[in-house]
């Protein structure tokens, strides 16, 4: 190991990445050791090394910088968190960092890249960065980057081959990282980095998604008991908890993955919650799929919904300077964990399923007026008029009109090209692409960059 190597860390929101620079994945990730999607209010890494006595936790304190609903967590009684409680978390968690996972001996040799999600975050948060790696720790040098998940991807996407030959290298791409609570999205050109006034936040992460398929499940659950549903009991009230919540997500996206039939109104779950309490029968529960679908277009299709993932994708096209609006739509890139958990969630048509990226292209030239034919549009709203989805305002229906002509596409050279193209970053993985692009921006010269320590 050479001296005064640099350091990665990439501070997620469920997820902490932690390797060298120039390396092409992470050595470590830490993940939720509880695995539970119930404790929504943060999440514990146990560490036992021998030099603290707690766990080095992310309780509703510390659940990074954004809650679920967007809002930065806080102190209830107070309303901020302070350095020193900052301090009680970041302490134990680079200490095991640095002792346990990447075994340095010498701290100031080295440097750390430190990649956060916020773009501002609070003052606290960088006054206890600094003081525990530079005063407790001993590090060399700090280098944290406020957006450093979007910075880092800029150096990545310098490599990535365009969408389409005929279009040579993008000047611009749309990126949508779907996280565990929330997801952000913005527009990053090639030799500015990222437009950070294009920022958009939903939340519409995974955990979000779980809590609204719950809730759905849920409000079956009071109609039965009020006799307004046509559902019976035994179809509806064993989902409980959002890991319950969470099987009926894998189990539909196993089967929306497989070659053969089955049926589109009920699907066969084991319900964590009924093994524990050992109330599993012997075959699986039959569940109805149709709130799962509801909470689908809710979270991430609806366009008239302010908190979707799709008005955040499209009001960051619409804020976006002129010129890249239309390369970005095209070259669209889907990251985070979420992402991944959702890859093959959709409806079958056919032989093949519709994955998370061919539904949002979808949605999107529905919210701007575009589709493909008009069979395909008629299908579309006689859907809608089914599930009771095509009640939404005037507003709601020309907010993004002015895209249109935008997502409808144009022709290049004889060639169809579609307005909108949605992809994963291959070859790279969705979630550690924004790692690789901080390992990759961590060999390169910024040591103006750096906070060094006074000597």
């Amino acid at each position: 190991m050479s001296s005064h190597q640099t350091i990665v860390v990439e501070l997620g929101s469920s997820r902490i990445k932690v390797g060298f620079a120039g390396e092409s994945k992470p050595r470590r990730v830490l993940n939720n050791d509880d695995n539970k999607f119930n404790n929504g209010s943060g999440w514990t890494v146990n560490i036992n090394d021998g030099m603290v006595s707690n766990a080095c936790q992310w309780s509703s304190l510390f659940q990074y910088l954004s809650s679920p609903t967007g809002v930065l967590s806080s102190d209830t009684s107070t309303g901020i968190t302070t350095v020193h409680e900052w301090e009680k978390t970041l302490y134990p968690l680079f200490s095991h960092i640095i002792t346990s996972i990447l075994y340095i001996q010498r701290p100031s040799r080295h440097r750390i890249l430190l990649l956060i999600n916020d773009m501002f975050p609070p003052i606290s948060f960088r006054e206890a960065i600094h003081k525990v790696l530079l005063d407790y720790l001993n590090v060399g040098a700090v280098w944290l980057v406020n957006g450093g998940v979007y910075e880092g991807l800029y150096h990545l996407l310098e490599g990535l081959p365009p969408s389409s030959p005929l279009l040579g290298k993008p000047k611009a791409h749309l990126i949508v990282d779907i996280g565990t609570f929330e997801a952000r999205v913005l527009v990053s050109v090639a030799g500015s980095s990222i437009l950070t006034d294009t920022l958009q936040t939903a939340a519409a992460g995974y955990a979000s998604f779980l809590r609204q398929v719950l809730a759905n499940y849920q409000e079956i659950d009071q109609q039965v008991e009020g006799g307004e549903s046509g559902q019976s009991e035994e179809q509806t009230s064993l989902v409980s908890t959002l890991d319950d919540a969470n099987a009926i997500v894998r189990a539909w996206m196993a089967l929306c993955s497989s070659s053969s039939e089955f049926d589109t109104t009920n699907i066969s779950v084991d319900l964590p919650s009924l093994i524990e309490t050992e109330q599993q029968q012997t075959q699986s529960t039959q569940i109805p799929i149709q709130p799962l679908l509801d909470a689908f277009y809710r979270i991430y299709l609806d366009f008239s919904n302010p908190s979707s993932l799709m008005y955040a994708m499209l009001s960051c096209a619409m804020i976006c300077p002129i010129d890249y609006r239309k390369c970005a739509l095209q070259n669209t890139l889907l990251l985070g964990g979420g992402s991944v958990a959702l890859q093959h969630f959709g409806t079958k048509q056919g032989d093949s399923a519709k994955g998370l990226s061919m539904l949002l292209e979808m949605a999107a030239r529905d919210a701007c007026g575009v589709s493909r034919d008009e069979s395909m549009s008629e299908s579309i709203e006689e859907e809608k008029k089914e599930d009771g989805l095509s009640d939404m305002s005037s507003i709601a229906r020309q907010r993004f009109r002015s895209l249109k002509g935008v997502v409808d596409g144009s022709t290049i050279d004889g060639e169809r090209m579609d307005g909108i193209n949605i992809q994963y970053p291959s070859p790279f993985a969705a979630d550690l692409a924004t790692w690789i692009g901080g390992s990759i921006m961590g060999t390169l010269s910024y040591s103006q960059h750096y906070k060094k320590k006074k000597v």
